[in-house]
């Protein structure tokens, strides 16, 4: 569904009371998240209830493929707000562009705004039409109201903007630009040579002229397609007697499945006399490149693709999605993690002069443990809380700790675990947000935890993998490093290991807790680990 068809729904499911008005609507393909803003009028109350209830809406007539946020934001316009929009509009438009906001005035009832351009990108901005495309923007948006920008030559590029720019670099429209798969002995069939690389499948969520995609056919047919003079040539044709110089030129529809690694597509393709008998030739299993028009299908409530050119390829031995992963950020945006110091510190080694064995001398930890809304990621549990501690030269230095909002409902089996419940999580980070932070904790660090290669580890790879975080660490596991080294134990769950090992584990079941217990039975057992 489109987005201007969804603020048609919304308005009709509210009878235009708020006048809702699309702001943006940003979609992360490789994470199938989308953010939505949407503005709604000046003067009216939009309660939090009303607010669950139209989002609830919105979900349901969505496609259910993608996580959504929605933003309700007042339309009302003054210089803050106009400040405000400048710097989200820049960002997304224009990325490679060094700015600032030298100032926005209003005088004489226009909105003057103006941007003071670096000289290095300076002329790009001129050649971009930025001054025009800024006036267009907010005219879209403010429709009685005008606008004027100006650009400014100037000495921009700083230290500040520089750190600002890390973010910008990572504009979806250059990430998408990397998601191609290259495919190889490309040999014509039918139509023109394709010479573009082909995109995603499961990027392709919108009509689009001349989309280049590939893979292998699947259930593919062909429907005789006649037309009502051709239906009464053939009732009159049946009459008559046939012989071997009778055969006509049937044309035909073809459809087949075409499928990638992430997806799949109806593609149509109708024949001609010159190319009929080609296509006969297509079956079940080929590997293709084909070019043509997406659009909406009005049969299968999806898209279809309108094939306008064939070509046989080879596909990639590696057929499996390249992931565009997210760099580090420069700061701690959502989780910060504080300084810790526990209360017997210095005896969890022994003595205090005890030495450190190599293990811990050369390595970075850190121990973590999650809570979860069940046991099985792939049947679409999440997390709903992180919780790590950090160990450099032998002692628990910093802890991280949050809850996650998992975006639906935690099941009452969960929180009979655990204790967490939906109101604990609802005002939390989203799980793209703590895992931002989560990545730049665990960076040149050992990841372990407690059966976490068994569970932990598939949460965190599986839930960061599809929000572009790639957690590349090495890793180890203190259950079998217990296992191995403690002999005469009745079973080998954390509690009973902890209690063995005089560690005290307040709140088990909770992720900071059991991460703790874990840290410092691990730094009890490190000396038997072979590096």
């Amino acid at each position: 569904m489109e987005t201007e068809l969804l603020i048609d729904k919304i308005n009709e499911f509210t009878n235009n009371e708020y006048k809702f008005e699309l702001k943006s609507a940003v979609l992360d393909t490789s994470a199938d998240f989308c953010v939505i803003e949407i503005y709604y009028r000046d003067g009216i109350l939009l309660q939090i209830q009303n607010k669950q209830e139209f989002e609830t809406y919105m979900e349901s007539i969505l496609p259910s493929r993608f996580k959504y946020e929605f933003k309700f934001v007042k339309k009302f316009i003054s210089e803050e707000r106009i400040f405000d929009d400048l710097k989200v509009f820049m960002k997304r438009n224009f990325p490679s562009i060094f700015y600032k906001i030298d100032s926005v005035l209003l005088l004489d009832d226009v909105y003057k705004i103006s941007l003071i351009i670096d000289e290095i990108t300076f002329e790009h901005a001129k050649k971009k039409r930025v001054n025009e495309k800024v006036c267009e923007y907010f005219k879209s948006n403010f429709e009685d109201k005008n606008f004027d920008c100006e650009l400014k030559m100037g000495q921009v590029f700083n230290a500040e903007i520089q750190e600002n720019q890390e973010d910008f670099e990572e504009d979806d429209s250059d990430m998408m630009s990397l998601r191609k798969i290259e495919v190889s002995e490309i040999i014509e069939f039918v139509g023109e040579k394709i010479e573009q690389t082909a995109d995603y499948i499961k990027d392709k969520i919108s009509p689009e002229e001349n989309v280049v995609i590939c893979g292998k056919i699947k259930n593919i047919k062909s429907i005789v397609i006649k037309n009502k003079k051709q239906e009464e040539s053939s009732e009159k044709s049946a009459k008559k007697p046939k012989n071997d110089t009778d055969e006509k030129y049937e044309k035909k529809l073809y459809k087949w499945i075409l499928e990638d690694f992430t997806g799949n597509v109806s593609c149509l393709f109708m024949s001609n006399k010159s190319n009929q008998s080609k296509l006969e030739k297509l079956e079940a299993g080929s590997e293709i490149l084909v070019r043509g028009n997406l659009a909406e299908d009005k049969f299968d409530n999806g898209l279809s693709l309108s094939v306008k050119d064939i070509c046989y390829c080879k596909l990639p031995e590696n057929f499996e999605e390249v992931i565009v992963y997210h760099k580090e950020k420069s700061k701690y945006e959502f989780v910060k993690p504080e300084r810790i110091v526990t209360y017997h510190q210095n005896t969890l080694l022994g003595e205090e002069s005890a030495d450190v064995c190599d293990y811990l001398k050369n390595n970075k930890f850190v121990c973590y443990d999650l809570e979860t809304t069940g046991l099985s990621y792939e049947s679409g549990d999440r997390m709903i809380e992180i919780g790590a501690v950090k160990i450099e030269n032998g002692k628990i230095t910093e802890n991280f700790a949050t809850f996650v909002n998992p975006e639906k409902h935690i099941p009452e089996k969960s929180t009979e675990i655990n204790g967490i419940t939906d109101d604990d999580v609802k005002d939390a980070p989203k799980d793209y947000e703590a895992l931002q932070d989560f990545y730049k904790f665990t960076r040149d660090c050992i990841i372990i935890g407690y059966n976490n290669n068994s569970f932990d580890d598939i949460f965190l790879i599986g839930q960061s993998r599809r929000c572009r975080w790639n957690f590349d660490n090495k890793t180890n596991d203190v259950y079998k490093i217990a296992h191995k080294n403690i002999k005469g134990l009745k079973n080998y769950k954390l509690g009973t290991v902890a209690k063995a090992m005089g560690v005290v584990l307040d709140n088990a079941h909770r992720a900071w807790y059991d991460a703790l217990a874990t840290a410092e039975i691990f730094l009890k057992l490190a000396k038997y680990v072979d590096e």
